[in-house]
């Protein structure tokens, strides 16, 4: 596969640690809370959590754990109870819609376990999206998704519609979508929860791509072995992190 470009960089040299690179996600003392009286739920519970500039972390929790509602807050899809959130040094704890959906489709690349590709558009025009709300020129956006694309190796199936292609296929356009824009964070949600075996591990390769290219990633999911392939797992149990720690291929 040909080598994935990002925005960020990360020191090829291994000098300097994680600790010493600017953070991406602060969070402090963060808590969603839905409902009241004896129907509130504490979805996140006073959660406090850095993760900087090249790291690849995975959070991982059981159904109803509050992996979900923490991702939704970190890629402002969601806005904590109490607390605060600075995504790269900014405050976006309590930002309207307005501004957080500016800050969701410039600095925040999202991958999702069923794609959310739209079926009436070609991988193409899918990739092509997000940047026709940045005001990129017609040529520039086509050359960069195209590019991107040719990354995932999917430069022969530019002119299909999802349901032409593979669920592996699917995903590997999803993901194009996502860093075509050089965004500062990428989400991933059960990135492989859809895929076979193979596909999934293709996917993860591209994720260890991303990431040994600088990419900051932040990944979610239920999987202890696929939580494996990140560096850093966090784990989530009733709205709180229980355990933060280096992944066992780091130790």
């Amino acid at each position: 596969m040909a080598m994935i470009l990002s925005a960020q960089t990360v020191n090829s040299q291994g000098e300097g640690t994680i600790s010493s690179l600017k953070p991406v996600v602060q969070l402090e003392q963060i808590s969603r809370i839905y409902g009241s009286g004896e129907a509130m739920v504490k979805a996140c519970d006073r959660i406090s959590l850095t993760i900087h500039r090249g790291e690849y972390c995975a959070i991982m929790g059981e159904s109803g754990s509050g992996k979900t509602t923490l991702m939704n807050i970190i890629g402002c899809l969601d806005r904590p109870s109490h607390g605060r959130y600075r995504l790269d040094s900014v405050d976006v704890s309590h930002l309207g819609k307005n501004r957080l959906a500016r800050i969701r489709n410039r600095q925040i690349g999202f991958v999702f376990q069923r794609y959310e590709l739209l079926n009436n558009l070609t991988a193409l025009e899918n990739v092509i999206l997000p940047m026709m709300y940045l005001g990129v020129g017609r040529r520039q956006r086509q050359r960069l998704a195209t590019a991107a694309l040719q990354r995932m190796g999917l430069g022969q199936r530019l002119d299909k519609r999802p349901t032409q292609l593979s669920g592996g296929q699917q995903q590997r356009v999803a993901i194009a979508r996502a860093i075509v824009n050089r965004p500062l964070l990428l989400l991933a949600d059960e990135p492989t929860g859809a895929l076979d075996t193979h596909s999934a591990e293709a996917v993860m390769a591209i994720f260890d791509e991303l990431h040994t290219n600088g990419m900051t990633i932040v990944m979610v999911t239920h999987s202890h072995d696929v939580a494996c392939y990140s560096k850093r797992i966090i784990q989530v149990s009733d709205g709180r992190i229980v355990n933060d720690h280096l992944s066992p291929q780091e130790m």
